[in-house]
């Protein structure tokens, strides 16, 4: 395998650099939130089959499922509660969190290129939130897993899912 099996762009690859994150809430003002250390999920097709004596003769549409979860720096995590704690519905005197409904669209164009890459994570709820911390010098991070409804990709101005 050469390195040009891989995609460049003037010698140049997309990194985590090109990317723009941004969070919706419905019904709410964007969050832009740059503090983000990871973002990660997508898309499973399970199909399901008809059998035949031991083999496939048919197969279903069958369903998808999504994942998504989040790492965000402190800074980048108490953006997100101050942007979705106006539509977190109130219990008493504290806010649920976990029931603020929220997209998040990400976009990214590799250096030199006027192609704009969008995947949008739809319907997102708030599962969690791991704090580990420990003794060093890098920044602290929050994992955030997220429920999600789907997932869908941009091309061309078409969208594209799985199922």
């Amino acid at each position: 395998m050469s390195s040009f099996d891989f995609p460049v762009l003037n010698g140049v690859i997309p990194s985590w650099a090109d990317i723009q994150v941004r969070v919706s809430p419905l019904g709410g003002t964007v969050i832009e939130i740059g503090d983000i250390s990871a973002l990660s999920g997508g898309p499973t097709v399970e199909g399901g089959r008809q059998m035949e004596g031991g083999r496939t003769i048919k197969r279903t549409q069958g369903s998808v499922t999504y994942e998504c979860s989040m790492t965000l720096y402190s800074s980048g995590w108490h953006k997100m509660i101050r942007g979705l704690v106006a539509q977190a519905p109130l219990r008493g005197n504290q806010r649920l969190l976990s029931l603020a409904v929220f997209n998040i669209g990400v976009l990214w164009t590799p250096v030199g290129s006027d192609d704009i890459f969008e995947r949008r994570y739809k319907g997102c709820r708030i599962l969690g939130a791991t704090q580990d911390s420990a003794e060093g010098n890098d920044a602290q991070q929050i994992e955030v897993p997220i429920d999600v409804l789907e997932i869908a990709d941009f091309v061309d101005g078409v969208e594209i899912v799985l199922l």
